[in-house]
């Protein structure tokens, strides 16, 4: 509130101006100036502010109270700074030099690492250095395995130890030597030398995906949170074919923060130091797959840090993403606002919403039908574009006519977005639900890989819900469905690793073992969930795990176990199209 006052003082701004300096100043992850909006709204009521000619200016009044106040500002966390980085170990350098856009795409994926460093024992680069020099000269498999025991409190299990050993052999700090020995590669033998950071976030830059690329994907104006760093990682792991889980990225922001090359902001957001930066710069890093390609003066594409035409873009060809393209394209265009119409029944359509488009003067813009049988509803639909991005100056008249019309419940209000009277009025109205193309775009592209139900799709279209209720809501059901997705790898890949321990006889665990073993991996959930996901892997459907009482062991690869979940949606398409066939087939017999 008084930031924004002290920055009027050198003039007046526009609320995209003061929303610019909130998140660039304030490290606020604010998408629209609505916040800006709300407190400048404030101030004017106050008289400490006037707005006129779209532009926010102080008042005298506002000039005094600044005078009596103390103002905060974020201390600087040193992004702005020019570093020197430190000579890379020559073993180190030799890896880095290897790097190309074969091996950047051939990195593993590092979906689960596991550093069981904390304060109490020096922090990750001590613990990582601890049991990089147990490999020197060499360790055998069982060795290792106590010798985590015994040093790491919370790694007690033979199951954890194991996944601190995969974790060191996947950030590139050891290597097998025979088939029950392991020693520390050429370049952890540097970085144990040297003890500098950078040599061993080199080192691990070359070994797994994702993780240098974090730094360009972090400095940004408005930082990312982990969630959404999450979801951008499919496009830095063309091979894996899914997004990596919080904890995975948890795990690499922690090394690049223990390396000083990103500072934390609050507890899921972080910022590229400048360090970060220049590191980064030296590197050569993969292109994500959704980057703009780049084209030569000669015409050839050229590659961007390490990558190449191959992991340029790649557009989807799937029905959700054409469709959500369509739609935020059309609420642009001011010149044919019967495209937006179409395109908003389209969208709704695919989210299980069938409709009809109508359009014309004194006439909705279209319905569709929200519910199953006799608990469904129509909601009438009215599309408003604008080029700017803002609709402004439109009147809601006449929209309770035309739910009579055709029987529809509620209306649907979709644009890019709204001016602050226009959106006032239809918050006002408990019958009118304003839904933002930019969210409605989204959902039909989350569709696809996070589908919602209908019932979970209701707060889309709730009049009771603001804009910021209505995107948290829908956010929480995607967020609960990666999480139980990332539960159900998680436990069979707990189960496959205990089963090949020849000291644990069958490969059984309890639910209290397995909900240990899921801590030390980040993960925090309750029983119900566990057991929840435990039988539905162990169901008949999926097949699995086997369960005697209250215990579990696999009977199936991880591999095995994603084939069997992918293939409920290959069979449930092609018992879509016999169907069809059969249907098809009935009528024409008929006529």
């Amino acid at each position: 509130m008084g930031e924004a006052m002290d920055a009027l003082t050198s003039g007046p701004r526009t609320h995209e101006q003061l929303l610019n300096l909130a998140r660039e100043e304030f490290d606020l992850r604010w998408d629209t100036p609505t916040p800006v909006r709300d407190r400048t709204a404030w101030l004017a009521v106050t008289g400490m502010v006037e707005l006129f000619d779209h532009r926010i200016h102080l008042t005298e009044a506002g000039r005094g109270f600044l005078t009596g106040i103390s103002l905060g500002k974020p201390k600087s966390d040193g992004t702005d700074t020019v570093v020197q980085i430190a000579p890379t170990a020559r073993a180190v350098a030799h890896v880095i030099e290897q790097l190309d856009e074969a091996t950047l795409r051939e990195r593993a994926d590092g979906a689960n690492l596991y550093i069981p460093g904390t304060s109490a024992n020096g922090g990750t680069l001590a613990a990582l250095q601890v049991l990089t020099k147990a490999a020197i000269p060499s360790i055998s498999d069982a060795d290792f395995v106590r010798f985590v025991q015994e040093t790491f409190p919370k790694a007690q299990t033979a199951a954890t130890a194991r996944t601190a050993k995969d974790t060191l052999k996947a950030l590139g700090l050891i290597q097998r030597t025979s088939s029950e020995s392991w020693s520390a590669t050429p370049a952890a033998l540097a970085w144990v030398e040297s003890s500098e950071p950078l040599d061993l976030a080199r080192t691990v830059h070359a070994a797994i995906a994702f993780f240098g690329e974090l730094l360009g994907e972090l400095d940004t104006a408005v930082p990312r949170t982990t969630g959404a760093l999450a979801e951008r990682s499919t496009h830095y792991l063309p091979n894996r074919g899914k997004a990596l889980s919080r904890s995975a990225v948890n795990a690499r922001l922690n090394l690049l923060e223990a390396c000083r090359l990103v500072t934390r902001l609050s507890q899921t957001t972080y910022r590229t130091t400048a360090l970060g930066r220049a590191f980064k710069e030296s590197l050569p890093c993969f292109s994500p797959t959704d980057a703009p390609s780049r084209t030569a003066a000669d015409g050839n594409t050229a590659t961007i840090h390490g990558g190449s035409p191959a992991s340029s873009t790649q557009q989807s060809n799937s029905l959700g993403s054409d469709i959500a393209e369509e739609l935020e394209s059309a609420a642009r265009d001011s010149a044919n606002p019967k495209r937006l119409e179409k395109a908003a029944v389209a969208a709704l359509g695919y989210l299980g919403m069938p409709g009809k488009h109508v359009g014309g003067n004194r006439a909705v813009d279209g319905h569709v039908r929200f519910g199953v049988g006799a608990d469904s509803r129509v909601l009438a639909i009215e599309a408003k574009t604008s080029a700017t991005g803002r609709v402004v100056d439109q009147s809601l008249f006449g929209l309770v006519e035309h739910r009579a019309e055709i029987g529809a419940h509620l209306h649907l209000l979709i644009g890019p977005g709204f001016e602050r009277r226009m959106l006032k009025e239809a918050d006002d109205d408990p019958a009118i639900a304003v839904i933002d193309t930019g969210l409605l775009a989204e959902v039909v592209r989350r569709q696809e890989q996070t589908p919602l139900t209908l019932t979970q799709l209701a707060p889309l279209i709730d009049p009771a819900l603001h804009a910021a209720q209505r995107d948290a809501a829908l956010r929480g059901f995607w967020e609960a469905q990666e999480i139980r997705g990332q539960l159900e790898y998680a436990l069979i890949d707990i189960l496959n690793v205990e089963a090949q321990d020849p000291l644990e006889e069958g490969g059984w665990l309890d639910l209290t073992s397995l909900r240990r073993e899921l801590r030390t991996r980040g993960y925090r959930v309750g029983e119900g969930a566990v057991v929840e996901a435990l039988e539905f892997l162990a169901s008949t459907r999926i097949g699995v795990l086997q369960r005697s009482a209250h215990r579990y062991r696999c009977t199936a690869s991880v591999h095995t176990a994603g084939q069997r979940i992918r293939a409920l949606g290959h069979q449930w398409v092609a018992a879509a199209e016999l169907h069809q066939r059969v249907r098809s087939g009935n009528e024409a017999a008929q006529a």
